[in-house]
């Protein structure tokens, strides 16, 4: 039996919820927390509650843009498969064209030519009803008027998709402008209230609350997927073994039940699917410095029938970026990318940054916290973002949300 699965945009709008409850759900605890200016504690919670809505925002626009981009990738199939019918419509009306041609040859009779693609001429029609009465017929008159209507149902699908996809480009352009302008009031917030230096540590000590609320939530995901697959596996063996199996299997008490996976949507930060080396992202900074928002886009639809391999995180043109650890940095321009940046980190682990407005520098050796570069909109890409991936041990990339998430 399989399990349903929750769309991906519902899934993400989960995680939006979910953060956004705990930030608003949040209340200092313990001698510590009594200890805390209340100002600060204040500050700090409309700091985080201004990240949240960000990160609300930029999600719902990087989802419609996936939605966007797996529509555009239906147009293309749709117009592939009419273009194949078309030409099959196409086949069949030449040969009957040449079947005409010699019922006029042979009959003397005037010759009518099938001129529009989506109907036949009355005369043509009768000349092949008594063809296909003689045996001569290559190409049945039923059989195109099959792939006729089929042209013309094609023709009025992607007319339809068409049209949902200006629909969804509409509500991508709307979501965009919201999630910029949120980060524009994000930055308002953060310059308002972040320079102070007692708010700056409550931040710090309400994001380590919330981490461990987060990280507390995963286990018992995860611990509750493990009971359920351990159930569901124990079920099944019973089942077995009612049916008077005498496989080793049954007699041995049954095979090792699936591995439990923690389910996407339940916490905000899950962890890669694959654990990287301990190494990986090792004393890392934000790569952002600035207002920043970000959401989990691993493995969406992008144009061209890509997968997403890397972390959007919005930020305001100029905002600068830096190498989240010491290194070597190298500029490259590309097509997707725009201006990009490898960043070759001294654990081994290589870092990519795409969609840069600048350089700062040339290609160098760079410490952490370094600026590199700026945040733009260069490459395939309308919005100013960042667009970040991690490449463990140099290899292949892995979900960098986990990340980022811990850093900024």
């Amino acid at each position: 039996m399989s399990a349903r699965r929750v769309p991906p945009g519902l899934t993400r709008w989960i995680v939006a919820l979910v953060t956004v409850a705990l930030a608003s759900a949040f209340v200092p605890v313990g001698d510590n927390a009594s200890a805390q200016d209340p100002a600060a504690v204040r500050a700090a919670q409309e700091i985080q509650a201004a990240r949240d809505r960000a990160n609300a925002a930029a999600q719902a626009m990087f989802d419609a843009e996936s939605e966007l981009d797996t529509l555009s990738i239906g147009i293309a199939d749709a117009e592939k498969q009419l273009a194949a019918v078309e030409a099959q419509a196409a086949g069949m009306r030449s040969s009957l064209q040449a079947d005409a041609q010699r019922s006029f040859v042979n009959s003397g009779s005037a010759m009518p030519l099938l001129i529009d693609l989506d109907q036949a001429n009355a005369g043509i029609t009768a000349d092949r009803q008594a063809s296909v009465a003689r045996g001569a017929a290559s190409v049945e008159l039923d059989d195109f008027d099959t792939v006729m209507k089929q042209v013309k149902s094609q023709r009025a699908d992607l007319e339809r998709q068409k049209e949902a996809t200006a629909n969804a480009r509409t509500q991508f352009e709307r979501l965009q402008k919201d999630a910029e302008a949120e980060v524009v009031k994000l930055a308002e917030v953060e310059k308002q209230r972040l320079a102070d230096v007692a708010v700056q540590r409550e931040l710090e000590r309400q994001r380590k609350i919330r981490a461990d609320q987060e990280a507390a939530a995963a286990a018992a995901a995860t611990a509750s997927a493990a009971r359920t697959s351990t159930s569901a596996s124990n079920g099944s063996s019973r089942s077995g073994s009612s049916g008077g199996s005498s496989s080793s299997s049954s007699s041995s008490g049954g095979s090792s039940p699936a591995p439990a996976v923690a389910p996407r949507g339940i916490v905000a930060a899950p962890a890669p699917a694959s654990p990287p080396p301990s190494n990986a992202g090792s004393g890392m900074v934000c790569p952002v410095a600035g207002p920043r928002a970000f959401a989990d886009t691993w493995g969406a639809a992008r144009s061209g029938g890509r997968s997403h391999e890397g972390v959007d995180m919005m930020s305001p043109q100029g905002t600068p970026l830096v190498a989240v650890e010491s290194g070597y940095v190298q500029f490259k321009t590309t097509n997707l990318g725009g201006n990009s940046v490898w960043l070759n980190g001294s654990s081994g682990t290589r870092y990519f940054y795409a969609h840069l407005s600048a350089w700062e520098g040339s290609s160098r050796n760079v410490s952490r916290g370094e600026v590199i570069g700026y945040v733009g909109h260069t490459g395939n890409t309308t919005a100013n973002h960042l667009h970040f991936e991690v490449h463990p041990g140099g290899g292949r990339a892995v979900n960098p949300y986990p990340y980022v998430r811990a850093v900024c």
